[in-house]
């Protein structure tokens, strides 16, 4: 019994220095999953709202589960990022982990405004793409007439 106490006992250390050093290590990306997170919690509430009651499907744990895959894979692939970047550039810069935490978070924004924009009726991703298409002309523009 003693053992067995012994034992669990070691085990806990274990598992709490290693999850302390854990969040130590992913430190500098934890802004990126933080984002990610909350982009993940928006899609579900707009997907389960726009799916369930809008267009009266059935709600499946398998919408659900994907939803745990994608938690846990894209903090992995972000988690992944920040290694490559620490091996081979440095870890001031941590260049692809952001590239792929903003591929992420693009990706889930988009998903996002698409369901918003079933609840509400209103394409928001066309209106978004304009606003921001109207933004870099007019970036561009000022930029010739300095430049000229």
């Amino acid at each position: 019994m003693f053992n067995l106490f012994n034992f669990f006992n070691g085990l806990w250390s274990f598992i709490s220095k290693f999850l302390l050093w854990f969040l130590v290590f992913t430190t500098p990306i934890h802004q990126f999953l933080i984002t990610i997170y909350v982009l993940l919690l928006v899609d579900l509430i707009t997907g389960i709202y726009s799916k369930v009651v809008i267009k009266k499907e059935p709600l499946t744990s398998k919408r659900l589960k994907d939803t745990t895959t994608k938690f846990i894979f894209y903090s992995f692939a972000v988690f992944i990022g920040l290694i490559v970047d620490i091996a081979m550039l440095g870890d001031s810069e941590l260049m692809l982990a952001r590239i792929v935490a903003g591929y992420i978070m693009l990706t889930e924004f988009q998903s996002g405004i698409e369901n918003i924009s079933i609840i509400t009726g209103t394409n928001l991703w066309v209106m978004i793409k304009d606003k921001v298409t109207e933004l870099f002309n007019s970036k561009i523009t000022k930029q010739k007439n300095e430049n000229n």
